[in-house]
């Protein structure tokens, strides 16, 4: 019997959320992040900023999330600023 991997974590901040998604799956794979392919190819970096950025009237999101795969893994994204990613080959 196969144990599922356990997702890797990553709690993103004020920093680019297009740079740290990029940055995890690098870590992830061991690899430097120039190495994968551009993260426009499947979502739109701006548009997911977008989505968890504060509200109009400043306050924070406090639900949502966004699942995507993006160079092999399976990426979680929360309104709470997490960031997880699963290989796609571990079901």
């Amino acid at each position: 019997m196969h144990s599922q991997p356990q997702p890797a974590q990553l709690q993103y901040t004020d920093d680019s959320l297009a740079a740290a998604i990029i940055t995890h799956i690098a870590a992830q794979k061991d690899v430097e992040p120039t190495t994968l392919d551009p993260l426009y190819e499947v979502i739109d970096p701006e548009a997911l900023e977008n989505l968890f950025a504060p509200q109009l009237d400043g306050t924070s999101r406090t639900d949502g999330q966004v699942e995507f795969a993006y160079s092999g893994y399976r990426v979680t994204i929360t309104s709470d600023g997490d960031i997880q990613s699963t290989p796609l080959d571990s079901r």
